[in-house]
């Protein structure tokens, strides 16, 4: 009798823990957090097994039974965007309150170290803007696993995502949030999941922060991704086929058609060797970012070689309008806004006797340069391989390019070796897309 009496306690301790778990929730699901308005939303985590969970949000109240392994999601219907601080009620055998939620827009910023550069490597002025803006509730960041007001967030979070979120805010006038997962060097590989890896017949290096970091969150409802990231990628010849498998990747785990992917051209920067030039960034990674740009659904990429950037350092201290030309690109293409996305891009190259007329599309307000001196970095070739610097001069919407060394030009290029800054650009402020070899006619 007494073995079978301590055979049960024994069960029972053992037991004991299954029986009673508690709901649990991921870390996105917290105090400060912003849902994506105008999307389903779910709220999941785990609980004991068959194990009824309620929430309840903003009038609405949604029940759900845990599977076999203990996993719940509840999904709300569509929300309104609000800033009106509300609770998230979730309960089973016990109670959680999630308080202070927003209704807005919420994106996900993602990259390498420009990515990850905080708000203290940026410029006064740049700096003076976050802090006029610390008493701002409507901009949120979720970092280091949790949910932080602009009054709690330390310099070192992600300056390209404030300024991006920021910009958002105050042209949609809605609460904004952005999920940072980024990564000091680190390559695209391991964040496209493993699926898309062979899918692609890419060179795998593992999925390790695609596991790690996006999985755990992949649930959450977003509205695009904001990507900055290359540098650890050059010379990688199938940067292409890893732009696409990303996209396709994450908007299977986020449960799209397809994800809105916001890149940043890379900056310059000057990779050379013992005095030999390099051009493998603007072969691979500039190459792969503007032909996705081209070819991949929901993907665009802004230049930012004209925002002060000294190629002698691989962290440009500018973020401020890289943030902000994303903003642009988002509120243009995911919410309809009249805005303007792009500095002049090339259209035509024609030959006038030595000399190569280049025309470009999308001027908004007339050709220029920053400096108001001619325009620089382009080049010419009499045959696609060997380029010597050209001189040229704005003449309206083209640009007249000659070079003494090219008697009869056959192709032209702008701003296309590692260390370009071009100055060629629109009076509205946006650079000139820089372009590869083009042949003319």
């Amino acid at each position: 009798m007494a073995l079978a009496v301590k055979t049960i306690i024994a069960l029972f301790l053992i037991l004991a823990p299954y029986s009673l778990a508690e709901v649990v929730l991921p870390s996105i699901i917290s105090d400060h957090m912003i849902l994506q308005n105008g999307a389903e939303i779910s709220i999941w985590g785990t609980a004991d097994k068959g194990e009824q969970v309620t929430v309840e949000f903003a009038g609405q109240r949604q029940k759900t039974t845990t599977d076999a392994k203990g996993n719940w999601n509840a999904k709300l219907t569509p929300l309104k965007a609000s800033s009106k601080a509300q609770n998230l009620t979730v309960t089973g055998k016990n109670k959680i309150v999630v308080e202070d939620v927003l209704v807005g827009e919420s994106w996900l910023a993602s990259g390498q170290s420009n990515m990850v550069t905080g708000m203290k490597q940026c410029p006064g002025n740049e700096r003076a803007v976050y802090q006029s803006q610390k008493n701002n509730n409507r901009v949120r960041a979720f970092v280091n696993d949790r949910w932080v007001l602009c009054s709690e967030q330390v310099l070192s979070s992600s300056a390209v995502a404030f300024f991006f979120a920021l910009k958002l805010e105050q042209n949609l006038d809605v609460p904004v949030g952005y999920i940072i997962i980024a990564q000091l060097g680190s390559r695209i590989e391991p964040f496209i999941p493993e699926k898309e890896h062979k899918a692609a017949g890419i060179e795998r290096k593992g999925s390790s922060i695609h596991n790690a970091r996006i999985v755990p969150i992949a649930p959450y409802a977003i509205k695009g991704v904001i990507w900055y990231q290359g540098e650890s990628n050059r010379g990688s010849t199938d940067y292409f086929e890893s732009i696409k498998a990303l996209s396709a990747g994450w908007a299977r785990e986020f449960r799209r058609t397809n994800i809105p992917l916001h890149m940043v051209q890379v900056a310059p920067f000057d990779y050379s060797r013992k005095g030999v030039p390099s051009s493998l960034l603007c072969e691979t990674v500039w190459a792969a970012q503007y032909r996705a740009a081209r070819e991949v659904l929901g993907v665009s990429v802004i230049s930012i070689h004209d925002t002060n950037i000294n190629v002698k350092k691989i962290h440009p201290r500018h973020k401020q309008p890289v943030g902000e030309r994303l903003a642009a690109m988002a509120l243009k293409a995911q919410y309809g806004k009249d805005v303007v996305t792009s500095g002049p891009v090339f259209a035509s190259a024609t030959r006038n006797r030595d000399k190569v007329m280049v025309g470009f599309s999308d001027i908004d307000q007339g050709l220029t340069t920053k400096d108001g001196k001619a325009p620089t970095c382009f080049e010419l070739s009499a045959d696609g391989k060997e380029f010597v610097a050209a001189i040229a001069t704005i003449q309206g919407k083209q640009v007249s390019v000659h070079s003494d060394k090219i008697p009869a030009p056959k192709f032209v290029r702008m701003g296309w070796f590692d260390t370009a800054t071009p100055t060629l650009g629109d009076k509205n402020g946006w650079p000139a897309a820089i372009f590869s070899s083009q042949e003319v006619h």
